[in-house]
């Protein structure tokens, strides 16, 4: 009795998935861009990828991954709402658009604009820097005179999303805006 139960089970279980959703998949938008930053004499890979039903609606994923392989940052967004991964309409284009997104300059958090003692936020000419929430002007100060490096990468889209790298590890100092 146990045995047809379980042959029951098996048999509903692959009545209950159809066939289409094997043929849906394989016609999404699975695209894949590795890229490298360094950072003093250390180096680290920059993955990127999307999978979706296609590229329109695909989430697309931003990991930077330390010398061993370690994930030590991951962000995920939705690739209609990247600057750089919105217009992709294939794999293709997509695999293209991805291996932009993976090329960063380097950068050190000195560079980041100076946050007045009587302003709101930092700026840069006409474009505010939002800094994390939770990090206030002297945090904020202290990582710019810390000359830390510093990883960019377009969050949006008219952003970008702005990582320190402190202790082996990164964290977002804010979002730089700029003109789209």
């Amino acid at each position: 009795m146990r045995i047809l139960l379980i042959a029951a089970a098996a048999a509903l279980a692959a009545a209950c998935t159809p066939a289409e959703e094997t043929e849906v998949m394989s016609a999404g938008c699975d695209a894949r861009a590795v890229g490298s930053w360094t950072a003093g004499e250390a180096t680290y890979s920059l993955e990127a990828t999307t999978a979706g039903p296609d590229c329109a609606r695909a989430v697309g994923t931003f990991v930077v991954r330390d010398s061993s392989g370690a994930p030590i940052y991951a962000e995920a967004h939705l690739a209609q709402h990247v600057m750089m991964l919105s217009h992709a309409d294939d794999t293709n284009a997509m695999e293209t658009a991805l291996g932009e997104w993976t090329t960063v300059q380097a950068q050190t958090s000195s560079q980041l604009p100076e946050w007045a003692a009587n302003a709101d936020s930092p700026v840069s000419g006409e474009f505010p820097f939002y800094p994390h929430e939770g990090i206030d002007r002297a945090q904020y100060e202290a990582v710019r005179a810390n000359n830390l490096p510093m990883l960019c990468y377009v969050q949006g889209m008219e952003s970008l999303n702005c990582l320190v790298l402190e202790e082996g590890g990164f964290a977002s100092i804010g979002l730089q805006s700029f003109p789209g």
